[in-house]
């Protein structure tokens, strides 16, 4: 195996590209992350622990197949490179299924028939977006060997889908009234046109990202990876696991609150226009996080950085729960915990995306294979795994607590989503912290060392080849 390096020049242009893509595919993700749940409750009238089961169902069905994912995007070869054909095909048919998953079946089917179809338009949304999720990401290793050239990749990106889950966030209940009720129809019509212009959106975000992005770092000569060397690569990679590890918890927490907050803001503080405020400031928020995470990291570490993001998060969580959590609460309190939250959810979001690009690394230090699919799609998976396993537990304890939609809900109620969603991932949090010092290594000495002596493997191959 050898590895060519293009260049290490990468245009603005290219950049920008890049970023747009990552808006783009946010959207998508930001009104099936925000919105299905409630849709399916409140909308389609479908019970709450069907759709907690449905979520797990749907994220043991990717285990399977987002590594299966990679694994073909690796053994991709193509004029566009590995990762581009894919990012625009997966657009394309995930696109379609978008607008299936809100097209409301209880407006044309009966009984059982509308949960079967909940359940495999969910399940196809997540097989598709997976299409071009995982070689979306996959990309970032192969803009550039350098590691500073791969922090700003990566947070890029980061930002770009910060734009646009803020836009779900801050604009998309007012988009779906304007859509369904405000248009002389129904919310139902509302979800569903909403649906219909993010997939628009979608799909020419995509194609500029297609047509303005390059490989730089090309894996040359590489024999044709098998499943069962996949998962030995997955395996032997024990950093790789830890990072699966966190972000699946890391999910989980975030969407306990991020999936449930629209429960919050309609049933606890009893006033829907804090679901716009939180966008507004989780996107200020985010963009200051963003903007900071490289300086961040000069001045305390990557190490460092990834700890303060956890504690702003717990933070922000426990200070919703005790001082803004019932109607007549202050929105300047508010502000603030979003803000702390919002902040701590870009830097963790970017710091993992940085910590999988070194992944890669040192996945080929250890095997002498480099698969940036394969390792990329154990983001795709434990994204999904996350804040599915919180859609689960989250619809089951609904259930439990006795919610009940569209009605005033019982001081039990209450107090169950208050739980649920700021003390359970404040204590997720408090316990990735740990799990973070004790088991990741790719910081400091150790991981400077892996990269030289990588690199001398590389040249010991580069000079095999040539004399062969």
């Amino acid at each position: 195996m050898g590895v060519k390096v293009m260049d290490n020049g990468i245009s603005f242009k290219e950049k920008l590209s890049f970023g747009i893509g990552a808006y783009g595919k946010d959207l998508v993700y930001g009104i099936v992350a925000t919105f299905v749940m409630v849709y399916y409750t409140d909308v389609v009238q479908v019970s709450p622990a069907f759709v907690g089961g449905l979520f797990l169902v749907a994220r043991i069905w990717d285990a399977i197949n987002d590594p299966m994912m990679g694994l073909i995007v690796d053994n991709t070869h193509t004029k566009y490179g590995k990762f581009r054909p894919w990012i625009l095909a997966g657009t394309i048919i995930n696109s379609v299924v978008l607008a299936l998953l809100f097209l409301n079946p209880a407006d044309f089917l009966q009984g059982t028939l509308v949960y079967v179809w909940c359940a495999v338009t969910y399940i196809l949304w997540g097989m598709t977006y997976t299409l071009m999720d995982v070689p979306y990401w996959s990309m970032i290793p192969s803009f550039s060997s350098d590691s500073k050239v791969r922090d700003t990749m990566s947070v890029i990106p980061r930002l770009f889908a910060m734009f646009g889950s803020s836009t779900i966030t801050t604009f998309g209940l007012m988009i779906i009234a304007f859509l369904g009720v405000n248009m002389g129809g129904t919310v139902s019509d509302g979800y569903f046109r909403f649906a219909l212009l993010i997939a628009v959106v979608f799909n020419v975000c995509e194609v500029i990202c297609f047509l303005f992005t390059r490989e730089h770092v090309v894996t040359e000569s590489q024999e044709r990876i098998k499943p069962a060397d996949a998962l030995r690569i997955i395996k032997e990679n024990d950093q790789l696991l830890v990072i699966i590890g966190l972000t699946v918890m890391k999910e989980f927490g975030i969407y306990l609150f991020l999936g449930m907050n629209i429960y919050y803001y309609r049933y606890v503080v009893l006033d829907e226009s804090w679901f716009a405020l939180f966008g507004a400031i989780s996107f200020a928020s985010q963009l200051v996080a963003f903007s900071a995470f490289s300086k961040l990291v000069e001045m305390i570490s990557r190490k460092s950085t990834y700890l303060l993001s956890l504690a702003l998060l717990i933070s922000g969580l426990l200070g919703m729960f005790f001082f803004a959590g019932a109607p007549g609460s202050s929105t300047v309190v508010f502000g603030i915990c979003a803000a702390l939250f919002s902040m701590g959810n870009a830097l963790i979001c970017v710091s993992g995306t940085v910590m999988l690009a070194d992944a890669c690394d040192y996945g080929e230090f250890k095997t002498g294979k480099r698969t940036e699919a394969i390792v990329f799609s154990a983001q795709t998976l434990s994204v999904k795994f996350g804040s599915a396993m919180s859609g689960a537990l989250g619809g089951l304890l609904l259930q439990f607590v006795g919610y009940v939609p569209n009605i005033a809900q019982t001081e039990q109620t209450i107090m169950g989503l208050k739980l649920l969603m700021f003390v359970l991932s404040a204590i997720i949090f408090a316990t990735m912290m740990f799990i973070y010092v004790k088991c990741y290594k790719l910081n400091g000495d150790f991981y400077k060392d892996m990269l030289s002596m990588l690199e001398i493997t590389r040249e010991q191959k580069k000079l095999e080849q040539a004399q062969a």
